[in-house]
Formats: structure tokens, C-alpha cells, sequence
């Protein structure tokens, strides 16, 4: 009974923040809905297809992903470190350990999030390579695009994509207090890219992704779906070819090419252990384009 209790008593402490996270950005991206310019015609994000299921993967997953973080954590800094035991997981945590953790705290918080955005650009490719793609392909399934979409991952692709980028970073001494004062940032940052607006970010487009810059890598594998990899810098997608915002064309018909595929949150987490005839390809079953020539026909 006492398991129980404490279990219900995590969930709500992970469950708390989420819907206040919400609640914040649902009235952030209303206002910028009513005054910005959007990149596709359709319903306001409160009326979208499929807000029930982003509403489930938002919560409902968030126990069982800090969990997973918090055991590839311990197992790396036993593995590394030779550190076991709540207390000393804790003073890792709190001073962070290994080479990066000496530097001042600005110094720290630039290379988090330079480390974990090339982190996050290299497992993104991964999860759309054959083996990992079922996975990545819940997130790419909302065929109408909003900030909401943003949570829409499959629990094995949030461990291993996001949660393992940040456990890198910690292993290599970022202390956790860089993460938590960054939280804003990376919820931020994640729900404006994939947001129904229109920016490019002009001369600023090689420098932050922006929601043109993202919406593109959710269109189909003969577009822009095998390019624009990187969570925050496409710096990334301009070193490894795979930057791309065509001049005057904006991005539109967003989903997986999979006929028939489930839009509910059960069946998202069941889908990707089921193999089927018809199932989608991997959009990294395409080469990768060319980054100069798509650099010259970015929009201004």
C-alpha cells in the first residue's frame, strides 16, 4: 500500500509542473496565434486534431522517463566514477564531476547547450534510420502541427533521445543545476519550433531554429523530412548537409506515410512493437541534401 502511495505521490510531483508548463504556454502561443502571421491555414491549437492525445504523452509517460534518466545516470557515474550510493549520487548531481566541472557556471551553461544539441542532432539521426524509426515516427504522427506536438514522443525515444543527451552532459561534470536553470530555455525553445508561425528568423536562421526551420524536418521524405535535425542550432545540419528552407515556400502536410496509422496515445505506444506490411520508411532512407545549395536558396 505504501509502494502505491509513494508511487502516486511521484507522479503527481512529476504531473504539477507539467500542467503548469501548459497552461503557461497554451496562453503564450493564444496570444501569439490572435497577432502573428501563421505558417499553415487550419483551426487554433486548442482545436487541432489529436490535442488529447499530445495532452496524454505530455503526462502521462513523464514518471517512467525520469526514471529511465535517473538510471542511466547512476549507471554511468558507477561506471565512470566508481560512485554509488544516494549520497553519492547526490553530491554528483549538486557539483558535477569529470572534465567540464571546474569551469565558471556561463562557461557551463554554453557548452550544455552546444554539447547538447550535437547530442541531440546525432541521436535524431539515428531514430530515423530503419531500426529506431517506429519509434520517432509517433512524434512526426500529428498531421496538424501546433506547439502542443512538441510532447508527442514515444517513451523509448524520450530516454534514449532527449534523456540520454543530458545524462552525456552530466557525466562529462555539467552540474544539474545548469539543467534545471535551463528548463525554461528547452521547454521554451522546443514548443516555438514546432508552433503554427511563420518565422524563418531572417538573417538569425543559421544561428536558432525556428518554426519554419523545424516544420520543414515534419514533411514528407521527399521534402524536407530527411533534413533539419538539430533541436536548437541548425549550425549542426549546416556542417553535416542536411540544412533546409527552400526561398518563398513554406512547409505544410505534416504526418508519417503509413496508412491507417493509430492517433490515439494507446495505440502510439503499442504501434511501434507491431510490424506490418505498409509500415513507414525511415526519412533517413534518403541521401542527405546538399547544404550549400540549400543555404543559397534559404528565405531571406
Amino acid at each position: 500500500m505504501h509502494t502505491v502511495i509513494d508511487l502516486l505521490d511521484q507522479l503527481a510531483t512529476q504531473t504539477l509542473p507539467a500542467l503548469r508548463n501548459m497552461a503557461i504556454l497554451a496562453v503564450v502561443f493564444t496570444v501569439l496565434q490572435r497577432c502573428a502571421a501563421s505558417c499553415n491555414p487550419g483551426a487554433p491549437w486548442w482545436r487541432k486534431p489529436g490535442l488529447s492525445t499530445d495532452i496524454c504523452f505530455a503526462l502521462i509517460p513523464r514518471l517512467l522517463n525520469t526514471y529511465a534518466e535517473i538510471t542511466l545516470l547512476v549507471i554511468g557515474v558507477a561506471i565512470f566514477y566508481g560512485i554509488d550510493g544516494r549520497a553519492g549520487i547526490g553530491d554528483f548531481l549538486a557539483h558535477g564531476h569529470g572534465p567540464l566541472a571546474g569551469l565558471p557556471f556561463w562557461q557551463q551553461v554554453i557548452l550544455y547547450l552546444l554539447g547538447n544539441d550535437l547530442m541531440m542532432y546525432l541521436t535524431h539521426r539515428a531514430f530515423h534510420t530503419a531500426r529506431l524509426w517506429r519509434f520517432h515516427a509517433v512524434h512526426h504522427s500529428s498531421e496538424s502541427l501546433e506547439w502542443i506536438s512538441a510532447t508527442r514522443f514515444h517513451p523509448i525515444d524520450q530516454t534514449f533521445h532527449n534523456a540520454m543527451s543530458d545524462v552525456v552532459m552530466l557525466l562529462l561534470g555539467i552540474p544539474a543545476e545548469v539543467l534545471v536553470w535551463l528548463t525554461p530555455w528547452t521547454i521554451g525553445t522546443s514548443a516555438l519550433v514546432h508552433a503554427n508561425l511563420n518565422w524563418t528568423f531572417g538573417p538569425f536562421r543559421y544561428v536558432l531554429a525556428s518554426p519554419v526551420y523545424h516544420r520543414w524536418h515534419h514533411t514528407s521524405y521527399d521534402r524536407g523530412g530527411n533534413s533539419n535535425f538539430a533541436s536548437t542550432f541548425p549550425v549542426y545540419d549546416l556542417l553535416f548537409g542536411t540544412f533546409y528552407m527552400p526561398r518563398g515556400e513554406l512547409p505544410d502536410a505534416f504526418g508519417v506515410d503509413e496508412p491507417n496509422y493509430p492517433q490515439d496515445f494507446v495505440g502510439q505506444i503499442i504501434h511501434p512493437f507491431r510490424r506490418r506490411k505498409g509500415q513507414s520508411a525511415p526519412h533517413a532512407a534518403l541521401p542527405a541534401r546538399d547544404a550549400v545549395g540549400e543555404e543559397q536558396a534559404a528565405t531571406p
